[in-house]
């Protein structure tokens, strides 16, 4: 363990106070990826909805029949030629896309994960006596997250299937349309989606989904590969798991919120689910004193307009609260009711069930059926036998 400039309780208030302000940093640092990458794929659509109209509109009814039947992967030499073309055209559209979305992401993942070493050094080095820069390599440190996979999936391979998958969507909504008659024109439309609602109605709204899901989780495994890695060569023992105390935080990094694992064991690191926002911080052995925030809603705050915000719905707790303490406090039980559910809720308020105790090992949550079964005397001591 390091030694400190400052009392360890100091340190520890210092290093949870900047880690938060810095989660909150690069929150905004992924929507300008995310919206970098949603471009991509627009821009994509538009050139492809241009030149695939023009090819439906020269078929005949027979080639359209040809090519509602035709699967992707299948010989196109034996399809019509025109038909062959739309092929061709989809197939080489789906291979530039898939390049300029991982394009996107690489052009500054380096960037980024030095910027995430920079930061804990220079967090480190404000707390530790003759601290020095840990000797790690940013590039070494990417490839090692690209290698190591997130949630079971490799970031790198989810952003290039996020093109194929699209293909196969595309093709399977030009079949529908052919087989239900729709004009050329409606094809196209269901494709990319209207003006009137930004496009958000088409199929390639669930391309722009995925790809700001897997952002959002690549970047914080990234995050967390880079602490991970930057710790451990500055010493640090153990790390405390961080939520984000508002209503989107998930059960599972509830649970966690707080928690001290050693950083040489097979902790929990981040992300927990997809677009996890969770974070680790280097532990010290102190009490945490200071204020952390908290946002009593369920959507990103920006989402709601200043006249719908209750006075209490933005604030701060004291640093060392838990994410289930929070939800204890009196104060927060309209909050903590909309969070767990009116059944959860009153199990875990009159401390029958911990947060722990909803979920499932793999960190999904359990039917009330499902806690009922593995509970009963506890449901029928609350709820008696209703």
């Amino acid at each position: 363990m390091p030694k400190y400039d400052e009392s360890r309780e100091a340190a520890q208030q210092k290093a949870f106070d900047a880690i938060l302000r810095h989660a909150l940093n690069v929150e905004r640092n992924n929507n300008g990826l995310v919206a970098d990458m949603t471009g991509v794929i627009d821009e994509a659509g538009k050139r492809l909805t241009s030149e695939l109209s023009d090819r439906l509109d020269n078929l005949t009814q027979g080639e359209l029949a040809a090519l509602s039947k035709y699967r992707v992967g299948q010989r196109t030499d034996r399809l019509p030629t025109r038909v062959q073309g739309v092929a061709k055209l989809i197939d080489e559209w789906t291979d530039k896309l898939g390049k300029d979305i991982l394009d996107t992401w690489q052009s500054e993942a380096t960037d980024f994960v030095q910027s995430e070493v920079d930061f804990t050094n220079d967090l480190m080095s404000s707390v530790l006596v003759e601290s020095s820069a840990a000797a790690v390599s940013a590039s070494q440190i990417y490839k090692e997250a690209m290698d190591t996979p997130a949630l079971g999936i490799f970031v790198e391979d989810a952003l290039r299937d996020v093109s194929t998958q699209t293909r196969e969507r595309i093709y399977a909504k030009v079949r529908e349309g052919v087989t239900q008659g729709w004009t050329n024109q409606e094809i196209i439309r269901a494709l990319r989606g209207t003006p009137g609602m930004k496009f958000k109605d088409g199929l390639l709204q669930t391309s722009r989904n995925n790809v700001s899901t897997i952002v959002r989780t690549g970047r914080n495994h990234l995050s967390s590969t880079t602490y991970d890695a930057t710790y451990k060569a500055l010493g640090v023992d153990s790390v405390i798991f961080c939520a984000v105390i508002d209503g989107r935080t998930t059960l599972l990094c509830s649970s966690k919120d707080q928690e001290s694992f050693p950083i040489d064991s097979n902790y929990p690191r981040p992300p927990l689910h997809h677009a996890c926002r969770s974070t680790i911080c280097p532990d010290f052995g102190g009490k945490i004193a200071g204020k952390r925030p908290y946002v009593k809603a369920f959507k990103p705050i920006r989402q709601i307009r200043k006249a719908d915000r209750p006075d209490d719905m933005v604030g701060q707790v004291k640093a060392s609260t838990s994410m289930s303490e929070f939800l204890k406090r009196p104060d927060n039980a309209a909050f903590a009711k909309q969070y767990f559910g009116e059944t959860r809720y009153r199990l875990f308020k009159q401390g029958k069930l911990s947060i722990k105790q909803m979920i499932r090992a793999d960190g999904t949550r359990y039917s009330i059926e499902e806690l009922r079964a593995r509970n009963r005397e506890v449901f029928r001591e609350v709820f008696g036998d209703a």
